[in-house]
């Protein structure tokens, strides 16, 4: 027992010890003992009889039986109770007239059945006549309480004036309180009634027994003993129903939300694995300390343990199987020898321990939610693996970047990655590729699996070599093995997969033609960059050339200039850069078509690697831009060669079939160290100084000795952005998204804007200046907290979603928390927010961006890949990151009328998202044959030119809400 508890006893005995030493000496008037008594007694039965009903206006849903059973007991000692009350205090001459005998008896009745109802309470077993006994109780109480109440002069006096109280009544008052006491030590040994609980029943009964006790010593009339006990009964029905309420129900209820929140913060953290056919999940202290212990989970019809959930470790005690099935089968609930309790579902044994107190029904509810979490989860585990052999076919149709990475463009490599994956996934007994020239009639590779070489010999290679050569199909199966054959040129290639003790089935064989053809497309690009010498690698070509034009991308470009500041900073050296831009580019992506602006493209990148020396680093630097590292040339030799690129570049229209197309560039030159001391501070200066360029009008040359503003344009950007922030002005513009089922308005896209100089300047044009200084994260929340405000005004309209973009350095639990508040404040539905990643950045933290994504998904908000496509292992991370909508990459989009293959991809893409419940949407659609394309590839939404242009919200209000 705690201090405080010990503190209560000792008061109970000095107090009582206080009230025996006093109560000759201080006798109160008439009056004073009358209103004394009324004002202890009255509250005292109203309280004693909302202690009992309270549990049964509850019921047994939500405390114990034990605790039901006793208050079900208690009922009949409020009878007596009622008419001492009525008598005493309200109607003294209630039936008959009043007198203390006949309230005396009534008070001993009272007692004696209250005692009895804790008794019989605290040794009830359930189903043992509850019913029966409380009537017994009840009837008995009921003709007692008539009896005294009518007849009370024949009974014994309790009280003789001048003497006291009569032995009778001392003996009865002493057995009374005798017995409380029992009981009180008897629960609090037994347990009867828990540890804690159990406590403040025992300090009840305590202070009831001294409230019993004290009438033996009772001299006169007016005695404040009588005060005296109605004060200790009050304290007793006040620690038994804080017991009761408290600590049996408020605490168990708060225990339990705090450990559902816990509980589920974890199960969606664990990592299952599976070991041996058995799933494992280890769900940390939080389980270990919770109301399940541990959680297993066996198939009936096998008797196979199937999933072990624990906490911080295995226990060998928790693996052992049940010795005795019978009973577990015929009983279907129960408690085993060992303490663990299992009850039956849905063909699964459910097999726990738990030191909980599971008479609880709260804990027991709590428990059975748990179990009903953990049994969903196993079975949503078990379909997946289940369906897995045929989501991992599809990543082996899909995932063949990936190996392109791995393979380092070494086809030999490559192949045989792939038809490892196919043995496992098919699965086949071993596989073999083959790429044969036709004109040399020879085998020029063949690549074996793993397990062919483990299985088979070179002979055996040879001779299905020759038989599936020899057969005029080019896909179909004989014997024990299946082949499928392309053509490309003088090429021929092939695969072929064996299977010794099972035929091949029709699905079996879709697939197999599918994987195939994935291999022969790709070994047929990998043939062609092993070709080119300047690319010996494939990963190194695809990550740092444009694949239009064959030049240098952006960040392969950026690194070079990296590279050359190193070089200048040990060397003295300068050099310069020249950033190209061609005028009006998309005039002629409207009059002629993106086609012919791409193939422009090609034609202008040729003319630029024709004109430069071997060491001039040209790049493609976005859509009509282009960019030249000048290594060791000053700004004035750089300004040179900046006009013969003019020239070579504009003198002659491009000739593309009977079109003769004109051509005019801008240029700009920044020089390091003289423009900037980092590869950004010069890339940043020269779009500047292109933006100025541009607002001059056509074929301008322009060098920072030229411009107005020189690199300060660059600090009057940072100042504008910081000024944005200072201001709140950042402006949202809003671009329709389509539904293409019903071509309704899905939602928006929202894209930032700042003013600067007396125009919006967009996203592009300013966010490496904003993440140079660190303010990246400042103006997307206060874009964010702008278009949770302006929600409202679509919200009464019509359903809308609103899809905003954010950079993955943002993935951080502060930023989650900010966007939480932002909500909450706007009382936005977070299921109509999807927040857009970009694929390529997301990939570079991706376990951190998977935890934001699922942390945020769980208050309700979506996410989207951006560019999706744009990445080389796609589908790899596709697998990890839980998200509602694919953004396919716009480049991909706008090739579709002219490029089976990018169809191809489309399509596989369309498929996949579709098979995994993932929506996708195209962007760049900026014209009729795109979207019609979009449209039969059963693509879900769309954007772009032709649906709609980013604008203003004002523009977008007039649009729909006016319309409306």
């Amino acid at each position: 027992m705690s201090y405080k508890g010990k503190l209560l006893l000792a008061f109970g005995l000095l107090s009582a010890l206080f009230v025996l030493l006093i109560h000759d000496t201080v006798v109160p008037s008439p009056s004073t003992f009358s209103y004394l008594i009324a004002i202890t007694r009255i509250p005292t039965f109203f309280l004693f009889a909302g202690t009992v009903l309270a549990p049964l206006l509850v019921g047994r849903l939500i405390i114990k039986s034990k605790f039901y059973y006793t208050a079900l007991f208690l009922v009949p000692s409020l009878i007596p109770q009622a008419f001492h009350i009525l008598s005493f205090s309200f109607f003294p001459d209630f039936i008959t007239p009043n007198h203390r005998d006949k309230v005396s008896w009534l008070h001993i009745t009272f007692v004696a059945y209250a005692l009895l109802g804790i008794t019989l309470g605290m040794l009830h077993e359930n189903g043992r006549f509850p019913y029966l006994k409380f009537f017994a109780l009840l009837l008995s109480s009921l003709a007692i309480s008539f009896f005294i109440v009518l007849y009370y002069p024949l009974l014994p006096k309790t009280y003789i004036e001048g003497v006291g109280s009569t032995t009778i009544s001392d003996v009865l008052w002493a057995g009374l309180a005798l017995w409380g006491f029992l009981l009180a030590y008897f629960i609090v040994k037994k347990k009867a009634y828990g540890d804690r609980v159990g406590v403040y029943l025992a300090l009840g009964l305590f202070f009831y027994s001294i409230g019993s006790a004290l009438p033996i010593f009772y001299t006169h009339f007016r005695d404040i003993i009588w005060i005296a006990v109605s004060f200790y009964r009050a304290l007793a029905y006040l620690l038994i129903a804080y017991g009761v309420v408290k600590v049996e129900i408020v605490d168990v209820g708060k225990k339990i939300a705090i450990h559902s929140r816990a509980f589920l913060s974890s199960l969606a953290k664990a990592v299952p694995k599976w070991e041996g056919g058995v799933l494992k999940v280890a769900l940390g202290k939080v389980f270990e300390k919770s109301f399940i212990d541990s959680l297993c989970i066996y198939d009936l019809s096998t008797k196979e343990l199937k999933a072990y959930f624990y906490g911080l470790k295995e226990r060998e005690e928790d693996l052992k199987p049940p010795k005795d099935w019978n009973r577990i089968l015929e009983e279907g609930m129960g408690i085993l020898e060992d303490g663990r309790y299992f009850h039956v579902r849905e063909g699964y044994l459910i097999l726990g321990r738990s030191s909980a107190d599971l008479e609880n029904p709260l804990i027991n509810i709590h428990t059975r939610n748990i179990e009903n979490l953990l049994f969903l989860y196993f079975l949503q585990h078990k379909n997946f693996k289940e369906k897995s052999r045929e989501i991992q076919r599809l990543y082996t149709m899909l995932e063949t970047s990936e190996y392109v990475v791995q393979a380092y463009n070494n086809i030999d490599t490559f192949s045989k990655q792939v038809l490892d994956r196919l043995d496992h996934v098919l699965p086949v007994d071993g596989s073999l590729f083959y790429m044969s020239d036709r004109n040399a009639e020879s085998i020029e590779r063949l690549t074996l699996s793993s397990l062919f070489i483990k299985n088979f010999t070179e002979e055996d290679a040879k001779l299905l070599l020759a038989e599936v050569q020899a057969n005029p199909n080019t896909l179909g199966t004989k014997d024990n093995f299946c082949f499928a054959k392309f053509e490309h040129g003088q090429y021929q290639a092939g695969v072929v997969g064996v299977r010794l003790n099972e035929p091949f089935g029709k699905d079996d064989l879709v697939f197999f033609k599918t994987v195939s053809n994935q291999l022969f497309h790709i070994v047929r690009l990998m043939k062609v960059i092993e070709d080119l010498e300047s690319a010996q690698l494939s990963v190194k070509f695809l990550s740092e050339y444009d694949p239009l034009t064959m030049l240098y991308n952006r960040r392969t470009f950026e690194r070079y200039v990296r590279d050359n500041i190193e070089k200048s900073l040990k060397t003295g050296s300068m050099f310069s850069i020249v950033l190209i831009d061609i005028d009006d580019f998309k005039l002629i992506n409207d009059v002629y078509g993106h086609q012919t602006a791409d193939m422009v493209l090609k034609e202008l990148s040729e003319r630029l690697k024709r004109s430069l020396r071997r060491m001039d680093i040209p790049a493609r630097f976005g859509g009509d831009e282009f960019v030249v590292l000048l290594p060791d040339l000053p700004r004035d030799t750089a300004r040179a060669v900046a006009k013969r690129l003019i020239n070579i570049l504009s003198s002659k229209p491009v000739k593309i079939e009977d079109k003769e197309i004109p051509i005019s560039v801008s240029v700009v030159i920044v020089s390091y160290p003289q423009d900037g001391t980092s590869e950004e501070e010069l890339i940043t200066y020269a779009e500047y100084l292109m933006w100025e360029a541009k607002k001059k009008g056509k074929g301008i040359i322009l060098s920072s000795e030229e411009s107005t503003h020189k690199f300060s344009v660059v600090k009057e950007l940072e100042r504008s952005i910081m000024e944005s922030l200072e201001k709140s002005s950042v402006v949202p513009f809003y671009q329709e998204i389509i539904d293409l089922k019903d071509m309704s308005l899905f939602g928006f896209e929202v894209l930032m804007r700042i003013r600067f100089n007396g125009r919006f300047l967009s996203a592009g044009e300013f966010v490496n200046v904003a993440e140079r200084i660190g303010a990246m994260q400042k103006l997307d929340l206060l874009l964010i907290e702008k278009v949770f405000e302006n929600y409202k005004l679509f919200e009464n309209k019509f359903p809308l979603f609103i899809f905003i973009n954010m950079v993955p350095e943002n993935a951080t639990e502060e930023f989650a928390e900010k966007v939480r508040a932002l909500a909450d404040k706007y009382s936005v539905p977070t299921t109509n927010i999807i927040f857009e990643i970009t694929e390529r950045k997301a990939i570079e933290d991706i376990m951190r961006v998977v935890s934001f994504v699922r942390e945020l998904k769980d208050d309700g908000f979506r996410f989207a890949i951006d560019d999706f496509g744009s990445g080389y292992s796609s589908f790899y991370y596709l697998k990890y990151l839980p998200v509602d909508f694919l953004k396919i990459e716009g480049e991909f989009i706008k090739t579709l009328p002219n490029s089976p293959t990018d169809r191809v991809f489309i399509e596989g893409i369309v498929n996949v998202a579709k098979k995994m419940g993932i929506k996708t949407i195209a962007e760049f659609v900026e014209d009729e044959e795109v979207f019609e394309v979009v449209k039969d590839l059963g693509i879900d939404y769309a954007q772009g030119y032709y649906l709609g242009k980013p604008e203003p919200l004002e523009e977008k209000l007039k649009k729909y809400v006016s319309k409306e």
